[in-house]
C-alpha cells in the first residue's frame, strides 16, 4: 500500500522515528540480513528489485535516495531505508574496518613485519600501521618504508600517481604528516607521538637511568632485608636466654 504526499504529513516526525529505531534495531539483531559476501551486501527491503546486489557505498546511496526521496512513498518503506542508513553508518561501517585492519596486519606480518596494531581510518582511504615503541619498532618502521619504495609504492611514488591509489603504499609519518588538514593529520595528532630521533635517544637514556635508579633502590632494600634477616638469625631466642640464666 502506498501513501499520497497528503496522507504522509498525517505521520508525525516522532512516529517515522519510532519506526527508524525499530528497523534498526532488526537490523542489529540480525532479523534483518544484509550482507551477501564479504563484498557484496543486499537491501532486505527490495527483494524484487531490478538490482539485487550493492557493493556498501551504493547500498548506502540507495537506501539515502529511498529514505529521503519526495516522490509517493509508503512512509515505513522510506522508515525502513533510513533504518538502514543508520545501521550501515554506525555498525556495518565499522565492522568492516575492523576486518580489514585485521587482515592488513596479518598480511604484513606474513612479509616479515611486526605490527602492534593496524587502523584503517573511516574516510581518506588511510590505514594507520603502529610498530613498537623502540628501537626494534624504529628499525622495523623503516625496513617497512623501505620495501615500499623499492616496490615503487612509497610516498614518493603516491604523490606522483595519486590515480594509482587504488594500490597499496606505505610510508614512515613524518611533521609533513602530522601537520595535514583531514583525518590522517587529525588521527595522528590525536594519537601520534612527533619526535627526531635526537628526542628518542633522550627518551632512551631516561628510561635507562629511571630503571637503573630502580634497579639500585631494589637492591639496597633487598640488602637491608637480608641484613635484618641475618641479624634476627644470629641472635638467641630470649626464652633460651632466661632458661640458661635460671640454671
Amino acid at each position: 500500500m502506498s501513501y499520497s504526499s497528503e496522507e504522509e504529513t498525517d505521520i508525525s516526525d516522532s512516529e517515522l522515528d519510532e519506526y527508524v529505531d525499530r528497523c534498526y534495531e532488526q537490523l542489529k539483531d540480525g532479523i534483518r540480513k544484509v550482507k551477501f559476501s564479504d563484498e557484496v551486501y543486499r537491501c532486505p527491503y527490495c527483494p524484487g528489485k531490478k538490482k539485487l546486489v550493492y557493493a556498501l557505498k551504493d547500498l548506502l546511496q540507495h537506501a539515502s535516495d529511498v529514505g529521503k526521496g519526495s516522490q509517493n512513498r509508503d512512509i515505513k518503506h522510506k522508515g525502513k531505508h533510513l533504518g538502514l542508513v543508520r545501521y550501515i553508518k554506525n555498525d556495518l561501517a565499522q565492522q568492516i574496518l575492523m576486518l580489514k585492519s585485521s587482515r592488513l596486519k596479518s598480511d604484513l606480518a606474513e612479509r616479515g613485519f611486526d605490527p602492534v596494531r593496524v587502523r584503517l581510518l573511516s574516510t581518506g582511504g588511510y590505514a594507520v600501521v603502529e610498530f613498537k615503541k623502540d628501537w626494534s619498532g624504529f628499525y622495523m618502521a623503516l625496513m617497512f618504508e623501505k620495501e615500499f619504495e623499492v616496490d615503487r609504492h612509497g610516498k614518493k611514488d603516491y604523490c606522483e600517481a595519486p590515480h594509482l591509489a587504488d594500490e597499496l603504499y606505505g610510508w614512515v609519518a613524518r611533521d609533513d604528516d602530522y601537520d595535514l588538514k583531514g583525518p590522517l593529520g587529525e588521527y595522528l595528532q590525536k594519537n601520534g607521538d612527533l619526535k627526531t630521533i635526537s628526542d628518542l635517544v633522550v627518551d632512551e637514556k631516561r628510561k635507562t637511568g629511571l630503571l637503573i635508579a630502580n634497579l639500585s633502590n631494589t637492591i639496597q632494600e633487598l640488602r637491608t632485608r637480608v641484613d635484618e634477616l641475618e641479624s634476627n638469625y644470629c641472635k638467641p631466642p630470649a626464652a633460651v636466654i632466661q632458661k640458661d640464666e635460671m640454671q
